[in-house]
């Protein structure tokens, strides 16, 4: 039994390559010459998301400085939400998500990441990361509403990506204003063919812990109060 998280660990190059060749036929599947497989699968958010309940102790673990997150698996993908306060205003935040050039160097993974399109509210954005030792592509059409609290984004359905679907938002919530606390609250959902569980747990519950973990500190170093 102690062997096996080790076991899956050495396995995961291999599992997360035919992962991709499942989606689009290899390992490095993107293509932003072709259009999609789908135009949409999952159900996108197209008006502003309904805040997370907390409880007391949820609140408690927040105003402390830890993260809430929440994830579940479901058939072929998974989905989760993390919620983290940041001691600086929405503005600064907003600054920091939007930043677009500056996530190969503070978001894990990311190799590159350009806006290669902008169109009224939406951003469309080509990120390529490297997951396990295999490229990984996206693009993604991310609707901004900062008047609105939130960002939602889908897959560019126009240009091919390395999931069969993906949907999420940031949700900003400013809580104090001086000294600044803002709430953020990071969901994704992802949906990919013939995935073992535990790569789809880290491509979704993994990724929302460093999600806010990147905003949170780049955010407070902008505010000055890191």
């Amino acid at each position: 039994m102690k062997r096996r998280p080790t076991l899956q660990r050495s396995l995961l190059p291999l599992l997360f390559c035919l992962a991709l060749s499942s989606v689009g036929g290899s390992a490095t599947a993107s293509d932003p010459n072709k259009a999609h497989a789908n135009q949409g699968l999952l159900k996108p958010f197209t008006s502003a998301p309904a805040a997370q309940t907390l409880s007391a102790s949820d609140l408690a673990k927040l105003k402390k400085g830890d993260f809430i997150q929440r994830h579940s698996e479901g058939d072929g993908g998974g989905s989760g939400v993390a919620v983290q306060y940041i001691k600086a205003s929405p503005e600064v935040i907003w600054s920091t998500i939007l930043n677009y050039s500056q996530y190969k160097n503070r978001v894990k993974n990311v190799k590159s990441c350009s806006v290669y399109k902008r169109s009224g509210d939406d951003i469309y954005v080509d990120m390529q990361s490297s997951v396990f030792g295999f490229g990984f592509g996206l693009y993604t059409r991310n609707t901004v509403k900062k008047d609105q609290g939130y960002m939602a984004w889908t897959l560019d359905y126009d240009r091919k990506s390395d999931v069969e679907d993906m949907v999420g938002y940031w949700r900003l919530e400013s809580i104090q204003v001086s000294p600044p606390i803002t709430k953020l609250e990071y969901s994704t959902q992802i949906k990919m063919r013939g995935v073992p569980g535990f790569i789809v747990n880290y491509l979704t519950k993994d990724s929302l812990r460093e999600g806010t973990a990147w905003v949170k500190l780049h955010s407070e170093k902008a505010a000055g109060t890191d």
